[in-house]
Formats: C-alpha cells, structure tokens, sequence
C-alpha cells in the first residue's frame, strides 16, 4: 500500500468507470452477463484503488505500509449487519465519500492482494464494496483470490 501524495498519478481508469456505468445500464440477461464477464476480466488485470486507513503510529511516517500496519479503518455497516471496507476507483471518489480526512488518516493506493491481506486479518470484515452508494461492487476474499490468480496467469 503506497501512501498517497501530490506527485501520485490520479490519472482515471475510463475503462474501468465505463465498465462500471455500463453494469448499471437496462440489459437482457445476455447484455449483462457480457458486462459482467468483460468487468471481470478487467479487473483481473492490475488495477489500483483508493483507500482511507489510520496508520499504526510506527508507520506513520512511511511511504508504504502493509495490512499488518493499519491501526483501524472506518467501516461501513451495511442492513444485512455485515461490515464493509470502502474503496474506491478514483480520487474524487474517495473525496466526494469522504471530503474530510480525520488526524492521522491518509489516503493509501493499494492493489486486490492489499485488499485481500486487509480481509484476511480483520475476519470481521465481509469483502471489499467498491465506490459504495454509487456502484456497490462487492469484492469477497474468494473473488480476490480468484481475481489474483487470473492476473497472475495472464503474466
């Protein structure tokens, strides 16, 4: 997990955020599941995202940090009783979600595996929700897994 700064590239995965849209479009059944095995495949690729985390205090001042050095989180908790991690495709959208970062919280860019290593540590986290209230994309740990392993393959 890299910490966000002013010399980060927030440049915007307009495939990504197209495949996203084009998820929440009216389709046939067909339409959808092309959508979905296209957004799959996508994501299976290296994509980054947009994290909010409060540091342990130690690693605070690091550049990059791992799951193991995140001291707490804000969550979500959803009607179902679960509790999710946000993360978000942009900037802006981490900001517009979240305009107002609390002391010692920093934006990190992390990856599916920093994802997973996150889920894997804090079992009392369901999965991932990819820009909450706008797509709601779920990331489970077994999709993650999965989503690694074709990534890993396609190298």
């Amino acid at each position: 997990m890299q910490k966000f700064n002013s010399l980060t590239d927030t440049t915007i995965d307009t495939k990504l955020e197209s495949l996203l849209l084009d998820r929440k479009a009216p389709l046939s059944e067909e339409g959808m599941q092309k959508i979905l095995e296209e957004l799959t495949l996508y994501m299976a690729g290296d994509r980054r995202f947009y994290v909010a985390f409060y540091p342990k205090e130690d690693a605070i001042k690091n550049d990059s940090i791992q799951a193991s050095n995140i001291d707490r989180v804000d969550l979500m908790q959803a009607t179902d009783g679960e509790k999710y991690l946000p993360v978000f495709s942009t900037l802006e959208g981490l900001q517009k979600f979240k305009p107002t970062l609390q002391k010692d919280e920093h934006i990190y860019i992390v990856t599916k595996q920093d994802i997973l290593d996150f889920l894997n540590l804090n079992t009392k986290v369901a999965a991932a929700v990819l820009n909450p209230l706008e797509d709601d994309l779920l990331l489970y740990r077994m999709q993650l897994q999965n989503l690694i392993q074709v990534q890993a393959e396609q190298l």
